[in-house]
């Protein structure tokens, strides 16, 4: 089943040209989270590894942890061709070329099977429908080398429960400070987009599909992060 976004609807060359700055003010930790992932797999991984960057925007995360290993590569992998656009600008700027590869589309899409050192997912797996993220864990995880790491950040949360609705609002008052006069406009539109399964079935669709152990190793509000270890 194709993965249902439209990423023409969501980042036209405009807002990707913006989007780093904007999601900064959007996302509590933004920084935080992407030093959390390099030093998850800075422990995890060795010399000349080969990543899958799903969902990669900009590349943000590709730079941080190219920077950090001068020696490992990665495979971009982004459904918008106006963010690879943005991307591949950034990428160029940071002489990273020979070490990146794009693929404008979604993951089922892509023709490389791998297998890889390791997986990311970065603020991108809550624009993915409920019924379909077991979808996209199996698809990751068919493309990994066995024991290897997928690391994760996302919004997560039961959406009936209080402790989701009160993290929502706690969300919203963030937004209503970094954002001001655009936060209720921002606040409604994200929200549309957005699809939340509890972390106990994340866990447990991931444990489905072939991954061992989860370890959350952030949380903020809604948002969190892990890592989880394919069989």
């Amino acid at each position: 089943m194709p993965l249902i976004i439209d990423p023409s609807v969501q980042f036209d060359r405009e807002m990707s040209e913006h989007y780093d700055s904007f999601v900064q003010r959007l996302i509590p930790d933004y920084g935080r989270i992407h030093e959390l992932v390099v030093a998850q797999l800075g422990l995890a991984l060795e010399e000349n590894a080969r990543m899958l960057v799903v969902g990669a925007g900009t590349c943000t995360e590709v730079l941080a942890l190219a920077d950090f290993d001068p020696t490992w590569r990665f495979t971009a992998v982004e459904p918008s061709a106006p963010m690879v656009e943005v991307a591949r600008e950034r990428i160029e700027a940071a002489g990273l070329n020979e070490r990146v590869d794009y693929h404008v589309g979604t993951l089922d899409t892509l023709n490389d099977q791998g297998p890889f050192d390791a997986a990311t997912t970065i603020l991108m797996m809550q624009f993915v429908p409920a019924e379909q993220k077991a979808e996209i864990f199996a698809d990751i995880g068919k493309r990994l080398k066995s024991q290897a790491p997928l690391v994760m950040a996302h919004m997560i949360g039961d959406p009936e429960s209080d402790e989701h609705a009160l993290a929502m609002q706690a969300w919203r008052d963030h937004i209503e400070i970094t954002l001001k006069d655009k936060a209720a406009d921002v606040f409604a539109n994200v929200s549309e987009t957005l699809h939340f399964i509890s972390d106990e079935m994340q866990t447990s669709a991931l444990k489905d599909v072939g991954f061992g152990e989860v370890v959350r190793f952030h949380t903020k509000m809604m948002f969190g992060a892990w890592i989880a270890i394919k069989n």
